[in-house]
């Protein structure tokens, strides 16, 4: 950027006073309310926002911003074609312009300019840097300004200067968020039974309880699965998670059947949220036939449909109305049943018939 620069004593001392509090700061709105002001009048821009990098792993920045929240607020779903994002992300912990971002592309001709005018915005000028340690992203730096002057060398030097405060804050920022994240997963996963799936608003597995990979696994074949979830069920969370239309309630839940077994699964929104959007709570009830699996192998169709009426208690006509047989028939199936499982009463054959 030139010869060396030095501070001047009044950004000495705001320098002092930004490290302090941003030394203090434990939200990021509290990382964005230390230094909002400050660099937004000595950067002279329009527009400032601050990012956290996701604890869940997904892609993008949890934003926090007074004015440019309606670019920012889906950022996860287009951060890729950013040409911001592209080019600071390549070169970390550095400020670039607009104009070393773009090399020589129109700004009208970018994703981001599109969106922004979208939002209602007029954004022709961007100082930023993404924020890494260890190469791990941990956040970011972004100001803006509405006119087509550009932003000065001294105040580019100067958003240069504070970045590792600011880095430090949002990694320290990510560590708590990363502990308070995974304290509420906890509290929400135990509030019900049975196994569990906690996946974001692009349907990516959070986290899961233990019992339910294996019973996924068990219910679908690894070619249906995405990461252990299955992908009709992250097309469905993606559906729900749609703000633009109206939602079909049937989405919320589903039943499958395999055979005498049924899974139900029901999908709710979690109370935890990350990056300005809740989490869906996918919860999975498994309901396996009453028999014993080695004794079904041995039984003919309609024997199992007899099994299945002493199961419920049926006498011997009930039987014989419900499979439309004789009752002559359902005393020789029952007769087989006795002879294949070593039973000799009804009570005998559901108690020693039940699944562990």
């Amino acid at each position: 950027m030139g010869k060396a620069r030095k501070f001047l004593s009044r950004e000495q001392a705001l320098i002092a006073e930004l490290k302090e509090s941003l030394g203090n700061a434990r939200t990021l709105e509290d990382v964005y309310e230390a230094i909002s002001h400050a660099l937004l009048k000595l950067c002279e821009a329009d527009h400032f926002a601050v990012g956290c990098a996701n604890p869940d792993g997904t892609a993008g920045l949890q934003w926090k911003t007074d004015t440019v929240h309606p670019l920012l607020k889906d950022y996860a779903e287009w951060v890729q074609e950013d040409f911001v994002f592209r080019a600071t992300v390549v070169q970390p912990n550095v400020v670039l312009n607009d104009v070393q971002m773009l090399r020589g592309q129109p700004l009208s001709e970018t994703e981001t300019f599109r969106r922004s005018a979208g939002a209602g915005l007029k954004l022709k000028r961007v100082l930023a840097s993404l924020l890494f340690a260890d190469q791990d992203l941990k956040g970011g730096v972004a100001m803006y300004r509405e006119s087509s002057r550009p932003f000065s060398l001294r105040a580019q030097w100067f958003l240069q200067q504070i970045i590792p405060y600011i880095s430090r804050a949002v990694a320290r920022l990510q560590e708590f968020y990363a502990l308070r994240f995974e304290r509420d997963l906890l509290k929400a996963i135990a509030m019900g039974a049975g196994p569990v799936l906690m996946l974001n608003s692009l349907g990516r597995k959070v986290v899961d309880t233990g019992p339910a990979i294996p019973l996924l696994e068990r219910w679908f074949a690894p070619h249906e699965l995405s990461d252990g979830v299955p992908r009709a069920w992250v097309e469905r969370v993606m559906a729900l998670s749609r703000f633009d239309v109206a939602v079909d309630p049937r989405l919320e839940s589903l039943t499958l059947e395999r055979g005498a077994d049924r899974l139900d699964v029901t999908f709710s929104q979690s109370a935890v949220s990350w990056g300005g959007r809740n989490l869906w709570q996918v919860r999975m009830h498994e309901r396996a036939h009453w028999l014993r699996p080695d004794w079904k192998e041995k039984f003919t169709a309609q024997e199992s449909r007899v099994a299945d009426c002493l199961h419920e208690g049926l006498a011997n006509k009930e039987i014989s109305t419900r499979l439309k047989c004789s009752v002559e028939t359902v005393k020789v199936h029952i007769k087989s049943l006795f002879e294949k499982t070593g039973t000799h009463s009804r009570a005998e054959f559901v108690a020693k018939g039940r699944r562990a």
